[in-house]
């Protein structure tokens, strides 16, 4: 019974994380550096850290590190965009709209992979 309990609590982190798509587009540059971990047996090794975390420490920190173009996208299709104040075209914004359009296409996938499973037919 646990098995069940926790698939479908799984289930349900999955609808949840698909009822929205958000893209933030940066640019500027982040320092990369490796911290150093427990290996065992009293030896450190190197471990980058994941890129949130990076992206975090340098909105905290960093001026060279801007917040260009925003989308949110709601399940029943409401958006809401930011992009910045003048120019926003050339490589930011191709970058931003292939960012949103691979979202949408993974949650496309992902509704046709659970819709399966369920037994729904796309267009049905």
């Amino acid at each position: 019974m646990a098995g069940l309990k926790e698939a479908l609590d799984t289930l349900k982190n999955a609808v949840g994380d698909l009822a929205s798509l958000e893209v933030q587009t940066y640019s500027g540059s982040i320092e990369l550096y490796l911290e150093q971990v427990d290996a065992g047996n009293g030896t450190k090794k190197a471990k980058m850290k994941d890129f949130e975390t990076l992206l975090a420490d340098a909105t905290d920190q960093s001026k060279n590190l801007q917040l260009r173009a925003v989308t949110k996208m709601m399940f029943d299709g409401d958006a809401i965009n930011l992009v910045p104040d003048g120019d926003f075209s050339g490589d930011i914004e191709k970058v931003h709209s292939a960012a949103v359009k691979a979202g949408i296409d993974t949650r496309h996938g992902l509704l046709e992979l659970f819709g399966g499973m369920v037994g729904l037919k796309p267009g049905k």
